[in-house]
């Protein structure tokens, strides 16, 4: 197997898992956000500056610069506008509409990456859609508080993952730790307001923000920035589909959150998907 088929299924589990660290994190969702890229910033930061210089590398021209400055910012949104959705809509219409993402990326990867699309791409892109469909809109309880404008919010935010993936996908040359440099560090200043609503870290909170900021952020962005130089981009988009899977599983077995009829029929489909995709013929 294709080592960047391990690596984007590495990341994805270790995203999947997120959810049982931030459960226990007393602070709001937008400043665990910005600890979690500033902890990676400075991480990253360290491990660059006390690397020893590779004087074959090459210089970045003025246009990665540019693209990766807009991968940082695309980031950015990205995860603001998904907690924002999750804030004004139910978490299953703020989960299916996020995940309208693989979808957007295969679309636009004919458009801007002059991929062409195969049949075993579209079958896997619609098993997988259809799998999420099953697993959070009959799987989970239907809440009162939907809200077209939260669906609407997922789906800017799923706009920018695609957007997230192809820019990356543009600097297959670019050092993966340099790229999520970068995009932490963007990330932070746009995030750092953000900081007033901060409480009082207690110490638990505080481990478990090292740990995302650390190997849910620093760790897992660089499987993921490598996986995807490695596969085809319609690919990353249906391998995606493993994090909600792996939350869900996780989830069952950490706080009892045992997944109902609609919700393994989808993870069954997920998997399907997933097979396709790893198994290459021709």
């Amino acid at each position: 197997m294709n080592i960047g088929y391990l690596l984007m299924i590495s990341s994805m589990i270790i995203w999947g898992s997120i959810g049982i660290f931030v459960r226990y994190i007393d602070q709001p969702p937008e400043v665990i956000v910005f600890f979690r890229v500033f902890i990676a910033f400075i991480v990253l930061g360290i491990l660059k500056f006390t690397k020893k210089k590779d004087s074959t590398s090459n210089k970045l021209s003025l246009k990665e610069y540019l693209i990766l400055s807009m991968s940082g910012l695309f980031i950015a949104l990205n995860w603001f506008f998904f907690f924002r959705a999750i804030k004004v809509t139910t978490i299953a219409s703020a989960t299916m509409s996020y995940y309208v993402a693989p979808v957007i990326v295969t679309i636009l990867s004919v458009f801007l990456l002059k991929e062409s699309i195969n049949k075993r791409t579209l079958i896997a892109v619609g098993l997988s859609f259809s799998g999420i469909i099953l697993m959070t809109l009959m799987g989970s309880q239907k809440g009162s508080n939907f809200s077209m404008t939260g669906v609407g919010y997922g789906l800017i935010a799923a706009f920018f993952y695609a957007l997230v993936t192809i820019s990356v996908k543009k600097l297959k040359d670019v050092p993966s730790h340099k790229i999520s440099l970068f995009q932490m560090g963007i990330s932070s200043l746009i995030f750092f307001p953000v900081i007033k609503n901060m409480k009082r870290f207690n110490t638990l909170s505080l481990i478990l923000m090292i740990i995302v900021g650390v190997i849910h952020t620093c760790i897992a962005l660089n499987l993921y920035f490598e996986g995807i130089k490695r596969i085809k981009v319609q690919h990353v988009g249906v391998l995606s589909y493993i994090d909600p899977l792996g939350a869900v599983i996780l989830g069952g077995i950490f706080f009892n959150e045992m997944p109902g009829i609609p919700t393994i029929i989808g993870g069954g489909m997920i998997l399907s998907a997933t097979y396709l995709i790893l198994k290459r013929k021709g």
